[in-house]
This record gives C-alpha cells, structure tokens and sequence, in this order.
C-alpha cells in the first residue's frame, strides 16, 4: 500500500466509491451513474 497523501486519496475515493454504490442500490437513477463513473475514473488515475 502506498503511503501519504496517495494512500489517503485512495481511502476517500474508496469512502465516495462505496456510499455511491450504496445509495444507487436504493434507487438506481442516472444522476448516480455519473458520478459512479466518475468516482472509477479517479480511482484508476490514482493507480
């Protein structure tokens, strides 16, 4: 695991990451795929 400022990003993508994908579970709308693809793309640009 890296560690610092790039180990925290990681977490809080990973935070954003998981409270979207609960939230879209409730109820699924295309606002949410947005941001759900969004919160990957930074995800994938911190690796």
């Amino acid at each position: 695991m890296p560690v610092g400022r790039m180990r925290h990003l990681q977490i809080v993508v990973g935070r954003i990451y998981h409270l979207l994908t609960k939230e879209a579970a409730y109820g699924p709308n295309l606002h949410h795929m947005e941001d759900f693809r969004a919160a990957q793309k930074l995800e994938k640009s911190l690796d």
